[in-house]
């Protein structure tokens, strides 16, 4: 029963079950050759498994069967295209217009051939016609954009992009052109934020390729690399993935080996990507993976990370930086490590050069706070700092770096020199200055100056924080010089009094408190979390995620009111982050997303902050108004915190006299759409039902 045969393939197609559906048209076809729906089921068969030649000889034979058939003809159109044949294409498409000017999948498809073949000029015109006919045309929205994505027009490809996503929030190719066009606009921020939505609906290669092209852009090669090793491996001289997690594939390069999986979902035949961005990322996915080999091979190591680093541009010194701290985090291949380190000196007025340099100078350190982000549907965006206090960290972090290299290759004098520049020139009492402090005292110790050691060791405590571990070391070298540790908690209590007190603001509003208390799950807190409280209202137990502690920070509380598809209510609490008002005040934000990559916290690492815990949102980005809650702001506060034990001790804020801070971070919280349960690669290339041939 052919008819039967036919829609179980279309059953199949529906779960992209490719080689199932190809199976059961080639049954049909085998006693009734002359069926035009059963080449059209076949055809679209071989599109979902990437085998796209196939595919448009099966439209054709199915358009012979049947000379007027609209959907083979159309059908073939797209195939045409995918393969690069623009010009057969929009004859094609001419022919089905000649019959019916008012078909609007041919003149969507007519404008992106004539834009395929180069003819801009006639492809606006047919563009501009067909979307005053319908403005909402999402497949002529994206593919335009994505168009000029790949011919470097970012704006137009973001103008017409954002629209799509406005239209359809869950289709994910809207996203990628968008991303594309905020990358060519020095904007990998929102890039990036762009794709963290899009992985809500779409789990496919190509996503994850640009997802760690974004990062890439910004300086996250850390999170780049995780992103890469989610899809990708590197074997030899070639990559190798799943299109569509099921058709193995491998490639000389990432842009050859995802070309399959644009065309068969978009029909685009020319990539958007950046060659050299390319290059860089399989260096970058071929040195993690030879970091975490085992047995490791320090030579290769070493090529690796030379590979990764070469070249002339701007970011180079980041990269030098990721490299060397990556390999000194894996005690491996320390004299390149050194090298790289010491390559990086005197190129720190260039490497701030770049867009979000913010970004580049702190990855390292907001690693573990956007992973653990991550994992509660999150994302920590970074704040823009002056350019001195950018400059000091980045100058601070090479000598830092080239000192505790020397440290771990058994040359403490030499290593002190380097910590001592360290801490000359980090901003004092920062996440890296107590960082160098310490590795500085360990240095000093190893090199049998105890007593200057233990001084560095006290110096380098946080005072919002407790380290076991660290006060162990402190008291037996106190007990070694001075006989007993009687003493020891006064000389680490005046300490404690000289640091800087971290302050935090709290922003609320009585009509949300409610609100707050229910949205807001309890949560497992590390030992060092706290809570505040003010006489309006609670704010939940904050989940503690890696950023640089001395950043004061400030919470809000905030009622989001959404509806679009699947219309949640939710509140939020907002974190923003403060410094002393020495720093310029610039704006960035935080953006809900899914969890993908499980974090690994360093229990020795100082630089945490404390950040506003914030439920998963199940609503889409917002098309309608949003109804916010008014805020009023009370008096802003301040916590003292003593040296002791948060997991011993309770934490209470006390109300002290306003301090002038200055913001350097606002977060806006954007809703995330809902996730889906099993992610796909979206066939057909426009979200529509797929129909019965």
């Amino acid at each position: 029963n052919a008819k039967q045969l036919l829609g179980l393939a279309t059953f199949y197609l529906g779960i992209e079950n490719a080689a199932e559906a190809e199976r059961l048209a080639n049954k049909v076809i085998a006693f009734n050759a002359n069926l035009p729906a059963a080449y059209r089921t076949l055809g679209l068969a071989y599109r979902i498994n990437f085998q796209l030649e196939e595919s448009a000889n099966a439209y054709a034979k199915a358009l012979e069967l049947d000379a007027e058939s609209i959907v083979s003809k159309r059908s073939l159109a797209e195939m045409k295209r995918a393969v690069g044949k623009s010009d057969e294409s929009a004859a094609l498409y001419r022919e089905i217009l000649a019959k019916d000017e008012t078909d609007a999948p041919a003149q969507t498809g007519l404008a992106l051939a004539l834009f395929d073949a180069g003819k801009r000029a006639e492809a606006e015109a047919e563009m501009t016609k067909s979307l005053a006919a319908n403005p909402n045309n999402l497949p002529l929205l994206v593919g335009a954009a994505y168009w000029y994505a790949a011919n470097n027009d970012g704006a137009k490809a973001v103008e017409l992009a954002g629209k799509a996503v406005e239209i359809e929030p869950r289709y994910t190719w809207a996203h990628i052109a968008l991303a594309h066009g905020f990358t060519q606009q020095k904007r990998p921020l929102e890039a990036e934020r762009t794709l963290l939505a899009a992985r809500q609906y779409g789990n496919f290669p190509t996503l994850d390729y640009e997802l760690a092209a974004a990062r890439l852009a910004a300086g996250f090669y850390r999170e780049a690399a995780d992103a890469l090793r989610r899809a990708f491996v590197v074997k030899g001289e070639t990559i190798e993935t799943r299109l569509g997690g099921r058709l193995s594939k491998e490639a000389k390069n990432f842009i050859e080996l995802l070309d399959l999986e644009r065309r068969a979902s978009i029909f685009q035949p020319q990539s958007a990507d950046n060659p050299e961005a390319a290059e860089k990322l399989k260096s970058l996915l071929d040195f993690s993976q030879k970091l975490d080999a085992a047995p490791p091979d320090e030579t290769e190591i070493a090529k690796a990370a030379e590979e990764f680093v070469k070249g002339d541009d701007k970011m180079k010194p980041h990269r030098q930086l990721f490299a060397a701290n990556r390999l000194l985090q894996s005690n491996k291949s320390l004299p390149k490590a050194l090298e790289l380190a010491q390559a990086a000196v005197g190129k720190t007025d260039a490497a701030l050069d770049v867009p979000n340099a913010s970004a580049a100078v702190l990855a390292d350190e907001l690693y573990e706070s956007r992973t653990l982000a991550a994992t509660r549907n999150q994302l920590v965006l970074v704040p823009e700092i002056s350019r001195q206090t950018l400059s000091s960290i980045l100058r601070g972090r090479i000598e830092e770096i080239s000192g505790w290299t020397l440290y771990q290759q058994n040359k403490p004098a030499e290593a002190a020199v380097h910590l001592k520049r360290a801490v000359s020139v980090l901003p004092e009492k920062s996440a890296w200055w107590n960082s160098s402090m310490w590795r500085l005292g360990a240095s000093l110790q190893a090199d049998g100056k105890e007593k200057e050691a233990l001084d560095a060791y006290i110096k380098s405590l946080p005072k919002d924080s407790y380290d076991s571990a660290k006060y162990s070391i402190i008291e037996s070298l106190y007990q070694k010089i001075n006989g007993s540790v009687e003493g020891l908690q006064d000389v680490i209590n005046a300490q404690a009094k000289s640091a800087p007190i971290i302050e935090k603001q709290v922003k609320s509003a009585e009509s949300s408190a409610k609100n707050t208390e229910t949205a807001n799950p309890k949560t497992e807190i590390p030992a060092a979390s706290e809570s505040v409280s003010t006489r309006k209202t609670n704010i939940q137990p904050q989940q503690r995620i890696r950023f640089p502690k001395e950043v004061p920070v400030k919470i809000e509380t905030e009622k989001v009111e959404t509806e679009k598809i699947k219309t949640e209510k939710s509140s939020e609490v907002v974190a923003a982050v403060v410094i002393p008002a020495s720093e310029e005040a610039k704006q960035r934000s935080t953006v809900e997303i899914p969890a993908e990559v499980k974090p690994t916290p360093n229990p020795d690492s100082e630089k945490s902050i404390v950040v506003a815990e914030k439920p998963i949102a199940n609503a889409p980005k917002p098309t309608e108004t949003e109804n916010k809650t008014t805020i009023e702001n009370p008096p802003e506060t301040a916590n003292k915190m003593p040296i002791e034990n948060p997991a011993e001790a309770k934490i209470k804020a006390k109300a002290e006299n306003p301090v002038k801070t200055e913001t350097i971070l606002e977060p806006e919280v954007v809703t995330v759409s809902e996730k889906t349960a099993n992610p796909k690669t979206q066939f057909p290339a426009s979200p529509r039902t797929i129909a019965k041939p």
